[in-house]
């Protein structure tokens, strides 16, 4: 009997231990993944049911993270306007005379009011430097020398090259655009590089023209030197002083009608010296100092 029992019992224990041993490995699966942010192989342990993995156990020294916050991106803004108004004429004074003129006390001329247009285009730097900007604009204008004692009067056309440093400040700030700019300032993005936020929208993330529409009113100042191409005509000749040396200073306001576009008003003012050598004939001249206000309004592209 005991025999009996001992052939039986014994054989049945091992069998049930062996089932289990079978089922246990079934269920838990090794499964091998190389990691895609490190190129790392990790062990994972999966999950099967009906011959399918339905679940992954990752091991407690390794986690899986699906989104990731990164630097805020910053980009620069890059703009083209053109603009036109008005050239407000102070003079051309401490005027000396050259040649069959140098003898002859002159003084200064008055000049003519004119119309000025012009285009420019200019660069802000990204990030904590966005309020500094550099541009390079040109225009032209026309600021006649009225008749002076002894002397006739004389056509004046000055085109104007300029590079400006610029420095803005940017007001009107709506509060209503405030929680979505901080938003986009504070960029999240999946585990894919694309952005998003909470509600899982996704978006293109922060940039300059989100803070144009945020804050759509700037005033700036810039000042730089300035390449000056000049010439007078008149009935005893003409003369040209070109690429003389001087300065331009400019203030302004500009409104976003657009996140992309914006209005501008401006104020700009000239000093340069001029030498017209033959402004009077072959052996008659004059040289001063040329001053002009200039009051202008344009439309500018940001982009």
């Amino acid at each position: 009997m005991k025999k009996w029992m001992g052939g039986v019992l014994i054989p049945g224990v091992l069998g049930v231990l062996a089932g289990a041993t079978i089922s246990y490995a079934q269920t838990i699966v090794p499964d091998r993944t190389i990691d895609s942010d490190t190129g790392v192989t990790v062990q994972r342990d999966g999950v099967v049911r009906d011959g399918v993995v339905v679940e992954e156990r990752v091991p407690r020294d390794r986690v899986v993270v699906e989104e990731r916050v990164v630097e805020q991106r910053h980009e620069g803004e890059f703009y083209v306007a053109g603009f036109g108004g008005f050239t407000l004429g102070q003079g051309f004074s401490n005027v000396n005379g050259i040649g069959t003129l140098a003898t002859q006390n002159i003084g200064s001329f008055d000049t003519a009011n004119s119309v000025i247009y012009g285009m420019k285009a200019g660069y802000f730097l990204p990030a904590r430097l966005n309020w500094l900007g550099f541009e390079v604009e040109g225009f032209n204008t026309t600021p006649h020398l009225k008749q002076q004692d002894g002397l006739i009067g004389s056509n004046l056309r000055v085109t104007t090259l300029a590079f400006n440093v610029i420095a803005r400040k940017r007001l009107g700030c709506r509060d209503d655009k405030r929680e979505h700019y901080d938003r986009i300032r504070n960029a999240t993005y999946d585990k894919y590089g694309r952005h998003y936020e909470k509600n899982g929208r996704h978006y293109d993330g922060w940039s300059p023209e989100d803070e144009n529409d945020r804050c759509p009113l700037q005033v700036y100042a810039g000042v730089g030197p300035a390449i000056f191409f000049a010439q007078t005509s008149n009935v005893n000749g003409q003369s040209s002083d070109l690429g003389e040396v001087g300065v331009n200073f400019l203030s302004g306001a500009k409104y976003f009608v657009h996140r992309n576009v914006s209005i501008f008003g401006e104020y700009k003012f000239n000093h340069a010296g001029f030498d017209f050598a033959r402004a009077y004939g072959a052996q008659s001249g004059i040289q001063g100092n040329y001053s002009a206000s200039h009051f202008v309004g344009g439309l500018a592209v940001h982009f």
